[in-house]
Order: C-alpha cells, then structure tokens, then sequence
C-alpha cells in the first residue's frame, strides 16, 4: 500500500512539474523554427513544428485527464507520461539531425545551447522518475552531440565534444535528483507513518493510563474514585434502583502479611479478588476499597437478597487459600448499607456500611450486620462518649478503684488491681463500655497515663503508710505502640519516687497480636527499670509459650472464665497452667474466685493468689486503706 501510494506521488510530483515544461517546449520550438532564415528547409520545419505542438496538445490532454481522475492508476499514469516525455525527446532530436545540414554557425550553437538549456532543466523537473530523466536528456544530447563531434570543423567538433561532456554531467545529475526525489518521498512516508503510530501510541497509552486510574494495580478491581463514578451514573441511569453497599473486611488477614510476608498477602488478596469477581454480574460493581477491605453493589430487591450476597460472600472467602508454601483461611466482617432507604449520598452510604462491618467485629453473633436505628442509636451513644472521654480527666470523671489480691495460703491482702471508674453526669459507664471506645478514639493513650499516674500515687501513698502492697495496673495495646511509653513510665517512677518493685503492668492476651519485637522491646525495657510483668485473661487469646519466655513474665493471671468453669474444661486449663508456671518459674492468680469451693480448689492445685468478690469487691482508695489498717490491727 505504502510503494502504491509512492508511485501515486511520483506521478503527481511529474504531472506537475510538466506544465512548465511544455510552455519551455512551445516557446522553443518557435524560436528555432521561426527565428532562423532558412527558406529551403522552411516547409519541413513547419511540419515539425506541428508534430510537436501535436505532441504537446496530447501531453496537455494526458495532464487534464490526470487531474481530473478522483482515483487515477499510477501505473498507467506513469506509462502515458513516460510516452508523452520520451516522444517530445525524440522530436528534438530528430530536429536536429534532420535540420543539422541547413544550419549556419549561429544557429547550430543557439540548438545546442537550447537543447543543453532544457537537458538541464529536465534533469530536475523529471525528477520524480529515474528513467524518464535519464532517458529524455540523454536522448537530446547524445544524437546531436555526436553529430557535431564528427564534423570536420573543429569549431563543431569542439561544441559536439562539449555536448558530450554535458550528457555525462546531466546523467549524473538526473540520477542524483532522482534519488534525492525518491529518498524524499521515502523520508516523508516514515515521518508520516511515525506520527501515525506516535498518534496511535499516545492514543493507546492514554486509554492504558486512564485504564489504569480506574484499577487498582494488585487486583484489577475498580479502585475508590472509579468506584464512586461508577456508581454515580448507576444512580443517575435508574433513580428508582435499590442497591446494597456491602462493605467486606478480611478477618485473620493481617497475621498473613505478619507471618508469611506481603508477596503472601498479594497472592491472597488477589485470590480473594477472583472469588469474588465470579459473583459479579452486569448490574454488580466490585472494589478494592483498600488494604483488606473491598466494597461489593448490587441491586436488591428484598432482605432475601441481601442474605444470599452476603452468604454467598462469606462462603467464597473462607474457602481455604492454597499458595506456593502455605494454606490460608480467612473470615469475613460484612456490614450492609441501603441506597435509598440508609441515605443518596455515596460516601456516606459507604460510611455507614463500614460502621455496620465494625460492628460486627465487635459482636460476632452475626454473620453480617446490617444498618438500622438500633446500630445507628449505638452509634450515636458511642460518639457522644468519645467525646465526653476527651474531656473525662479535665472535668474529674475518672477515678480508681482497687481490688484485693489475696495469698492463697494466708488470705492476707498481698496486692491490688487499679480498676478505672467513669461517673458521667450522675451515670456509671461500665469500663467493657467505654474502654473500647477509648481504644478505638486513641483516648486510651492519655487515660492510661492518667491511670499509671493515679496508681503510682496511690503506691507512694500505701508505702508512706508503711503497707508494702504491690499495685497491678493494665495497659493498652495503644501505650505499648507508643515509642515514648518506656520513657513516660521512667517520668513517673521518677516523680512520685516510688518504688518500682511495687508496680505490676499487666498486659492482656490481645497485645500478642500485634508486633512481637516491638512488645518484646517494651517489656524488657519496663523490666529494666525494676517493673514486674503479668499476663492478664491468660488462655483467652493469643498468648504462645514462646512469647512467655521471651517475655520472662512474673505473673500469669488465669482468666474468670475458667474459674467459673472449674467442674468441666476449666480446671484442665488451670492444671494446665500451674505445671508450665513451675516449669517456667512464674506466679499464678486465679481472678473471678466467687465461692469458697472454688477457693479451695484452686487452693489445691497449687494457685498462689486469689482475686474476686469472695474475698472483696472492688475499694475506693481509702476504704482499702481501711482495709489494711484493721488487718494490721487484727493481726498484732
């Protein structure tokens, strides 16, 4: 198509440049066949003047015919102008063998000059094909040329010889036009087809790169802006639609990126991403909303509907994950919000459906949660105390209690748990309400420091009194990701001057989650400044028995759970226990003790400490000291 459409070039680049030519041919001819005297020969000239206007007037023809053609055949045009070209070439050259006798020596050179004229010319104007060039000016020099170089007047035989010379000069320059000409055209079809596929390239990149902007890179899935897009024109293409935004996070997938590493956790997610893709039809969108967490809509018509989705969900993600090295099983915490029933506006659809999958989390009774006024008053009640906690220390809401911790054998008071109290506007808050909540604003940060403040206080206090009584106090997950925490709790020491043998930091189960280096850093520095380390809620989490070593705990305090179930599994737990608390070299509390069989129980197993209502419900700071006081009195 390309070598077609070049010959169509060449063709045009001749026709062109032909019109001038033929002018030169007219003007030329009637100068040397009306400018010269030559009576005798008179009558032939004219003859030959009309054969060349004949040839030009076809010519002409053959160039209006050309241009008028919308499709015109180059091949053809190419023939026809090589014929017209050539022809009009011999004609001069039959003029001047035929007419060379009759010539005087003015008008032998005025034809070679002439005829050289129009080689030279030639040269460049057929340019356009190699052939036609070569041929026409080489047929106008060479004959006449030779004819001169045999005359036997060297004055001739010198113009003939000159003619020679300038035939080999005019076939080099014809060729070298030519070449240019071609290697021109072929310059221009390559810069042509370079910006063709230049504009096809950027063309196709902009489609990748827009492409790309919808996708998420890792799954495929329609990211959060293209997400949002997407479901915008849904909205506007069918106001009446009903649609559920189930937002889908991932349960068990941090410990994957944790234990087998982020390529792990790529192949996983990507997985995930394919399950749930088969569930997608034409109406559905699916995204990756980000990390874990990906959001699936599809129109309902009924709660039917929205239980099959959300089943359907559940069971594609808990199939287990095979991967190169390891097998995976993961969960699902899924809330559901209702376009338009929950709200029109996309992102707070979203919102909601992300509170409802929190609120699963939090209450697993559920397979999926979806919102209502129940949620939405919950809700509610949990914001307005977050917001009171950021104002709980300021306004003096917050205040300790302290249970006894008694030695199993003697029943003598040997320490006390610091449990938080919050009295909000005459109101108890139950701490399983608002500790959660505090974790979860990051309150808990600067209410632990409080607490740690108050109960080393209150420890310098006790021990001024002369009670050596060790204060247990818990810490948040939030406090030991605080990589000032170790310093805050050295401050402290340090400002209250108390003694940090007295000073029991007890760290629930839920902290082994999270990074072990970063735990194992925190308490070895806390034990460096002279602190003691217990586990509280043992066996209802996380716990290994690696990071117990690790840890080098001094206290394992056995959750109430087995306590209170003591006749069946419990006391397999706490036996359990007591043999790796003699192997390991730690103390064992048993909390929750309500009656005295299990007291005596746990007695006999081995427990070293009691903790629970049997012995005393939780003080205010001077009634334990009430406490002890009578105890001493008691005792002496």
């Amino acid at each position: 198509m390309q070598d077609k459409q070049m010959l169509r070039d060449r063709v045009e680049l001749l026709y062109s440049n032909s019109r001038p030519g033929l002018l030169i041919t007219v003007i030329a001819s009637a100068g040397l066949v009306f400018g010269f005297s030559g009576e005798a020969s008179q009558p032939q000239k004219l003859i030959w003047f009309g054969l060349m206007m004949c040839a030009v007037g076809i010519r002409v023809l053959d160039l209006l015919r050309w241009q008028r053609l919308q499709t015109p055949n180059p091949e053809q045009g190419l023939f026809n102008f090589r014929f017209g070209a050539i022809a009009t070439a011999v004609l001069w050259a039959g003029y001047c063998l035929y007419f060379y006798s009759t010539f005087d020596i003015y008008e032998l050179a005025s034809t070679i000059i002439i005829v050289s004229a129009m080689a030279g010319g030639a040269a460049t104007v057929l340019s356009g094909d190699k052939l036609t060039a070569i041929a026409y000016t080489q047929v106008l020099l060479l004959p006449y040329s030779m004819q001169l170089f045999i005359a036997e007047q060297r004055d001739i035989q010198i113009l003939g010889a000159l003619g020679f010379g300038f035939a080999i000069i005019m076939f080099s320059v014809s060729l070298r036009a030519a070449q240019f000409t071609l290697d021109s055209l072929s310059l221009r079809y390559e810069r042509d087809n370079l910006l063709k596929n230049m504009e096809r390239e950027v063309k196709q990149r902009t489609n990748e790169i827009v492409e790309l902007s919808r996708l998420d890179p890792l799954t495929r899935l329609l990211n959060r802006n293209a997400f949002i897009s997407e479901f915008k024109l849904c909205l506007e293409q069918d106001t009446e639609a009903q649609y559920a935004v189930v937002f889908i996070d991932l349960d068990g997938f941090k410990p994957v990126n944790d234990k087998f590493g982020h390529s792990t956790g790529d192949e996983v997610l990507e997985t995930i991403a394919t399950r749930l893709q088969v569930l997608c039809d034409a109406q559905t969108l699916l995204c990756r909303w980000g990390g874990d967490e990906f959001i699936l809509l599809c129109p309902v018509a009924s709660r039917d509907d929205i239980d099959r989705v959300a089943q359907d969900i559940i069971a594609k993600i808990a199939q287990p994950i095979t991967t190169n090295k390891h097998l995976i099983k993961l969960g699902a915490s899924i809330g559901v919000a209702l376009y338009p029933e929950h709200g029109k506006n996309i992102s707070d659809l979203v919102t909601l459906a992300d509170l409802s999958m929190y609120s699963r989390k939090k209450d697993r009774s559920q397979a999926y949660v979806v919102y209502d006024q129940t949620l939405e008053n919950k809700l509610k009640t949990e914001l307005k105390l977050s917001k009171a906690l950021d104002k709980a220390i300021d306004k003096a809401q917050l205040r300790l209690v302290f249970q006894p911790i008694m030695d199993a054998k003697s029943e003598s008071i040997v320490a006390a748990e610091a449990l938080l109290r919050w009295n909000l506007d005459g109101e108890a808050i139950p701490p399983d309400v608002f500790i959660p909540i505090a974790e979860q604003s990051g309150a808990i940060r600067e209410i632990g420091h409080w607490v740690l403040d108050q109960s080393m206080r209150f420890a310098k206090e006790l021990e001024r009194q002369g009670f050596n009584l060790k204060i247990c106090v818990n810490v948040s997950i939030a406090q030991f990701e605080d990589p000032a925490f170790v310093d805050a709790v050295q401050a402290l020491i340090v400002e209250h001057g108390v003694n940090p043998q007295l000073i029991y930091l007890e760290l629930t189960e839920s902290v082994f989650s999270r990074d072990k280096l970063t735990l194992v850093n925190a308490v070895k520095g806390l034990q460096a400044l002279g602190l003691h380390v217990s586990i509280d809620d043992f066996g209802t989490g996380y716990s290994s028995l690696s990071i117990i070593q690790d840890l080098h705990v001094n206290i394992v305090k056995v959750d109430r759970s087995f306590v209170n179930n003591l006749e069946e599994n419990g006391l397999a737990v706490v036996r359990a226990v007591m043999v790796m608390a003699q192997g390991m070299g730690y103390k064992v509390v048993a909390e929750g003790v309500e009656k005295a069989g299990q007291a005596e129980l746990l007695r006999e197993l081995g427990v070293d400490l009691l903790q629970g209502y049997l012995y005393s419900k939780p003080l205010e700071c001077d009634d334990l000291i009430e406490s002890l006081t009578d105890l001493d009195k008691a005792a002496v």
